[in-house]
């Protein structure tokens, strides 16, 4: 697997490089056809929040796209959570695929290659809380980034398997059911919504 290491604004050491290479590279074995690792460390400059190390990971291949952003107190600690939460991420992609072809298969989810793996590399870490939002209640949150990408078509299972590798809130695609622009979305209670656009 290819590992492209990158810090934006921010200094990334050689002993925090070969822990990703050894720990990220290590994901590769458990799931085959990760061909690229995009990892991107930054800095948060708010001096009120602790966890200041962030570190993005997307792992690319087998038309697969999986992502987590995480922040740690230090670089050392930002890897090992993306590390755990990328293990999370593809044991559920693992599960979904060996589902998909061999339906009647069970496995035991503690002895599943991935789970080991897991719990080897992070030894434990807790899963990042999210970063302290701004308490003023007249604060409304600007727009800071735009994207502009095509709607795939797919059905709404899809699209929400999608959600979740991408580690994102809500996913955008054309349902292939209705042929209407919809949105699948992380609900509260942990299950998903899905909304139906008429254009």
């Amino acid at each position: 697997m290819q590992i492209i290491i990158t810090g934006r604004k921010v200094q990334v050491p050689d002993d925090v490089r070969a822990a990703v290479e050894r720990k990220i590279g290590a994901l590769d074995r458990f799931v085959g056809g990760l061909d690229r690792a995009e990892v991107v460390f930054r800095e948060e400059k708010n001096p009120r929040i602790t966890e200041r190390e962030q570190v993005e990971v997307t792992l690319l291949g087998h038309g697969h796209h999986v992502r987590a952003s995480v922040a740690g107190v230090d670089q050392h600690q930002a890897v090992d959570l993306a590390v755990g939460k990328l293990g999370k991420q593809l044991r559920k992609l693992k599960t979904r695929v060996v589902r998909r072809h061999r339906p009647n298969l069970h496995r035991d989810e503690a002895h599943h290659p991935l789970a080991r793996l897991e719990n080897d590399l992070v030894n434990g870490a807790a899963a990042a809380e999210p970063a302290a939002g701004a308490e003023d209640p007249e604060w409304m949150p600007r727009i800071v980034r735009r994207k502009t990408f095509d709607l795939e078509l797919m059905d709404p299972a899809e699209a929400v398997t999608r959600m979740q590798l991408l580690d994102h809130d809500f996913f955008l695609f054309v349902n292939a059911d209705t042929s209407k622009p919809s949105v699948v979305y992380l609900r509260s209670d942990g299950d998903a919504g899905l909304i139906e656009i008429d254009a």
